[in-house]
């Protein structure tokens, strides 16, 4: 009896002793993991400001670049203003005061005069965009008529690429909207479809009332833009590989601002493009109607 009571003494003994081994070895282990947690937790956390701090420190650059870009672009249009100016005067002189060959001059100081005047005001409305300056002053607008505006000043520059120019245009197509504004995106989508297409191309514009919308559609048979590239269509200062190649000449800021335009107006703003085909560009705007 004796021997029997001692071996269970000694078994319940071992089990102690095996469950105290066992718990301080668990507890040791818990330890280690909340240590390796806590170590974790506090790399994420270092990380997190890292990436915080970078992200200030990036937007901070992207300011300063924003605002660099508009003070020097407000202080080169008076130098500007003053040399278009100079070059009025000498081209509006007596027709026996200058040779051909200084008319010529004239011509193309006035012409890459007017690309800088056009790029500076890229720039400065991009700076408004960016800095959140750039609202609409909406109002009672006629888009077709707008549309038509468009179409009589793009007239010009269309023939001199030979470029045909044919429109379909459904008015009236009232809308609450800035007028300025939408002057500028038809300026930009029809100078980007005439300046993209070749000679003895065309350019289609579409303009109709649709599901409480007014659509504007403009198609080129122009050269059209890589597949593999226009999901940075709206990007600022994007240019298609293309274009660069063919030394056609563009800021790569219209469509960013045209988007931010019709974006502002409540619309959607899409391209659909095919290498060497053409290019066209759906604009919807919600009407009045």
């Amino acid at each position: 009896m004796r021997g029997a009571a001692a071996c269970g003494a000694a078994f319940v003994a071992g089990l102690l002793t095996g469950g105290v081994v066992a718990g301080v070895a668990l507890a040791r282990t818990l330890a280690r993991i909340r240590v390796e947690c806590l170590a974790k937790a506090a790399a994420a956390d270092r990380s997190h400001r890292s990436e915080q701090e970078l992200l200030t420190r990036l937007r901070a650059l992207d300011a300063a670049k924003t605002d660099f870009m508009a003070t020097v672009s407000h202080e080169l249009r008076t130098p500007l203003t003053s040399i278009s100016g100079y070059v009025e005067l000498l081209r509006d002189g007596e027709p026996d005061e200058l040779s051909d060959a200084q008319r010529r001059m004239l011509e193309v100081i006035a012409r890459n005069a007017r690309r800088l005047r056009e790029l500076i005001e890229d720039i400065l409305t991009l700076s408004r965009i960016e800095n959140g300056g750039f609202r609409s002053e909406p109002g009672e607008v006629d888009f077709s008529q707008i549309i038509e505006r468009a179409l009589e000043e793009i007239g010009p520059a269309a023939a001199k690429a030979s470029v045909g120019v044919h429109a379909e245009v459904r008015g009236p197509l009232p809308l609450r909207g800035d007028g300025v504004q939408l002057d500028r995106v038809l300026a930009n989508l029809l100078g980007n479809a005439v300046k993209f297409t070749p000679a003895e191309g065309t350019v289609t514009v579409r303009a109709l009332h649709d599901n409480g919308e007014a659509v504007l559609e403009v198609a080129d048979t122009g050269m059209g833009i890589p597949e593999g590239e226009q999901k940075a269509l709206f990007v600022r200062f994007f240019r298609a590989t293309n274009a660069i190649r063919r030394a056609v000449p563009g800021t790569g800021l219209g469509l960013a601002i045209c988007h931010k335009i019709v974006d502002n107006h409540g619309g959607t703003i899409m391209v659909d493009s095919i290498e060497n085909v053409g290019t066209t560009v759906t604009v919807r705007i919600p009407s009045v109607w």
